[in-house]
């Protein structure tokens, strides 16, 4: 399940992010997994406090964003870590890692790239994701987002031109499998459909609502 979330950041949050950005004292992206031989990038520290307040604007964005909520039912949201991308730099093929080391440890079910400046900024630095046979790009607009499951094999392709900058979390779910969070945003589709109808069923409503939140009570981790 892969999803584009539309204007993650409103035009203020990005004016925000844009006018902190230079302040960010961006280091060796190596730093969090210094045993990859594919990872050539650049990010903030987390006890950065320029970061700290991007990582901020970026979680409250995301927490109210609808989209986030039916298709992440998210329970934890990690801090984001800006990153930067130069001429040459690159994340090869990986798999994010399945525990982060809060306290206590996080299971990432979804991660989350919140784009942070114009595609038009920078040549190549596509994220690509594979899908079975298929490789998926993508290079969203500032402010957009895209959010995948973190168990997928992906890549940040290499910068060719300029700069990308984007803002990267992981989100903990409610509920660990993809496929149930699939049928569970299927059953909110149904919902939507049924309360259209010209003379929409109470009993059919009452129904939908009753399975969907029963199936999230026997799935949901507590």
């Amino acid at each position: 399940m892969i999803r584009l979330l539309p204007q993650v950041l409103n035009a203020a949050e990005l004016q925000t992010v844009r006018e902190l950005l230079p302040q960010v004292n961006f280091g060796d992206g190596r730093i969090t997994n210094q045993a990859s031989a594919v990872k050539r990038n650049l990010q903030a520290p987390q006890e950065d406090p320029v970061n700290a307040r991007i990582a901020q604007l970026a979680r409250d964005a995301l927490i109210r964003h609808p989209d986030v909520r039916t298709y992440a039912v998210p329970r934890t949201l990690a801090r984001a870590t800006v990153v930067r991308y130069e001429p040459g730099m690159t994340y090869g093929w990986h798999v994010d890692e399945a525990l982060f080391p809060s306290t206590p440890p996080m299971r990432s079910d979804l991660s989350c790239t919140v784009f942070l400046n114009s595609p038009r900024d920078y040549d190549g630095g596509e994220l690509v994701i594979q899908l079975g046979a298929q490789e998926l790009a993508y290079k969203l607009e500032a402010g957009d987002a895209i959010l995948y499951p973190s168990t997928t094999i992906h890549q940040v392709a290499p910068v060719t031109r300029g700069v990308r900058l984007a803002a990267i979390t992981w989100m903990h779910s409610w509920i660990a499998d993809s496929g149930q969070r699939e049928l569970l945003v299927q059953l909110d589709e149904a919902r939507a459909i049924a309360a259209r109808g010209v003379a929409p069923d109470p009993r059919l409503q009452v129904l939908l609502e009753s399975l969907k939140t029963n199936l999230f009570r026997m799935w949901a981790d507590t």
